[in-house]
Parts: C-alpha cells; structure tokens; sequence
C-alpha cells in the first residue's frame, strides 16, 4: 500500500459534495428531487487508490464524472492540490481538469470506431500539447501503447480489431499520455472476462507505481476494489456509509451494510465457502427518490431500531474504530 504524501495537502478533495436532478413527472405534475450523491467527504493522496463500491444505483458513478468535471456539482468542493475546480469559469477549469482523466466502463463504445488506434492514443496531446511536434506527439503516442501491451504493429488497426481486453489498454493509453495526476476509472473491467480483468488491475497498478498517478476506481464488485485499493468507501443511495483504509474495511466491516457486501463476495476456499452463513439483504432498495427518513439503510438493516428512522447517523470514527462509520449502534 502507498503512504500518504508529506506535504499535508491531498492530491484530491472533496467536501459535501451533492448532486440533486430533477425528473419530469409529466404536464401537470411536479418534478421529483432525486439525491443522486448527499453530502460526500473524501480525500485522497498522491500515488493512492480509493475504491468507491456500493450497488448499482447508489450515486457512485455520478460521483465520478463530477470529478471528471462531466457532470456539475449542486453543492459542495472539490480541490486538486488544494485549488478549488468545482466553480472556477469554464476555461480555468478545463485547464485545471487537464490533469484529470478518465477510464469508462465500456472500452469498445468509448474509442472513435472511425480513428485508428495510434490517433486515438495521440489525441489528447494534439489539444494539450501543441508545444510538440507532430513527430513527437506521434513517437509518445507509441511508446504509450507499447507500455500498456500493444505492440507497434496494432497501432494502425481500427478499434473493432482488437480484443476488449485491448481496446480497454488503449483506454487506458489514452488517459495516461498526457500529464495526468488523477484517473477516474469508472467500472473499466467489469465488460471484460475474469482472466483479462486480473490483467487489467495489474496494468493499472505497474503504471501507477512507474507514474505516480492516482485512481479513483469504481466499481460494484468489492473483489475487484480490494485488489487495487489503499482507500475504500461505501455507498448507500447517494451516501457513504464506511470509509477508510481498504484492509480495516475489509478486514473489520463495521456497518451492516459493508458486512453484507463483504459476505456476499466470493471465497476461494471451497471448504470454508461451505461453512460460512453470510449475511443475505432482504427487500429491495429503496427509490431514490423517497429514501426512508434517518439512515438511509435501515429499511433492509437486521440492526435497526426506532432511532435510525429518526436520526440520520454522521459518518465518523466510533469506539476506536480506524474507520469512519454512519451507524448508530456499531
């Protein structure tokens, strides 16, 4: 695991940060509100991975292209290097989310099927840096690819050629050619097959040691967020429910929800697979929105009591816990 740097200021940080849409009802109907993301706190340090898990639904990709800066945010910050990027005017913005990249869920439908591979990979200097020659950005752009596995000789294929496992290293090319700090890898192998999905991970984590960027890497399967993870946190219908170091997270759940998803995740010991009861959600997840009042999981919690639909519990440190936890009783 990577340590946090020692400068005191994170590479990001997000404060309170929310997003509210409005969804038409029809003519004559009030719009409704829907919470996508609710007052997140997160930080996280040069050279570090923080794993956001959480079921489909719960705002964590929403939460990502806000800090792509795809998506705008209601309320709250987010800071890079101390600056804050959430409301600065749109041209000292772009320049300043330059250094923020992104890895999208399906390799195939976010490559131009038109470009061939080697221009996709150069794009991105052709706008940032025009300082280069057309020869150099072109010589980057190959020794790029040969970096993440694709050799020169598929640098003139279309993307439709290659494999998904490669068309997602070219993604992955794409996004680090330039000079990057941050990449939001919003489920980059979750279209892929298992055996490609280790080697994925395993490209990702070499180039972040030999570049020092940072990921923020989201993903459904807590399995795959714990191979690549120094940072976890859990989502629940647009809030976090634990967060903190990804071995006290998974190691020691202390939320319910967390818990579940820990039990849920498969074991490689078939005998212990076997003895295990692990602990299995009822009911269905709440609309986003009409989220039940107070904690937002207790509708589904075997821990609930009358408190937790009253009292929305605060994320934070509790009984010498490592980690923070929105729960009132653990």
């Amino acid at each position: 695991m990577h340590e946090p740097s020692g400068n005191g200021i994170p590479l990001l940080e997000i404060r309170d940060l929310s997003k509210t849409y409005f969804i038409g009802q029809g003519l004559f109907r009030e719009p409704v509100e829907l919470n996508a993301v609710s007052g997140v706190s997160l930080r996280l340090d040069k050279g570090q991975t923080l794993g956001i898990v959480g079921e489909s639904g719960c705002g964590k990709s929403t939460l990502s292209r806000m800090l792509a800066g795809t998506t705008g945010a209601t309320s709250g910050r987010i800071l890079l290097e101390g600056q804050d990027v959430t409301n600065l005017p749109e041209r000292q913005r772009n320049k300043a989310l330059q250094h923020v990249q992104m890895v999208f869920q399906s390799p195939y439908s976010s490559l131009n099927p038109r470009m061939r591979i080697a221009d996709i990979v150069r794009e991105p200097l052709d706008v940032h840096r025009r300082d280069l020659s057309a020869k150099q950005r072109g010589e980057r752009a190959l020794e790029m690819l040969e970096r993440v596995g694709i050799g020169k000789e598929m640098a003139q294929r279309m993307p439709h050629q290659l494999s998904g496992g490669q068309q997602q290293r070219v993604g992955i090319a794409r996004a680090l050619i330039s000079d990057v700090r941050l990449v939001i890898c919003d489920e980059p192998v979750s279209a892929l097959d298992v055996s490609v999905q280790a080697q994925v991970i395993n490209l990702l984590r070499e180039l972040q040691t030999s570049l020092q960027v940072s990921y923020v890497f989201v993903s459904h399967d807590l399995a795959v967020v714990a191979n690549i993870s120094d940072l976890i946190a859990v989502m629940y219908l647009g809030k976090v429910v634990e967060y903190g170091r990804a071995q006290d997270v998974l190691q020691s759940p202390r939320h319910p929800y967390t818990q579940a998803l820990v039990d849920s995740a498969n074991v490689p010991d078939p005998a212990l697979e076997k003895s295990r009861t692990p602990r299995i959600l009822k009911g269905e997840i709440p609309k986003p929105t009409d989220p039940p009042s107070g904690c937002r999981f207790r509708t589904r919690c075997w821990m609930a009591q009358e408190r937790c639909a009253i009292e929305q519990p605060e994320l934070k440190q509790r009984d010498g816990s490592p980690q923070s936890v929105a729960c009132h009783f653990v």
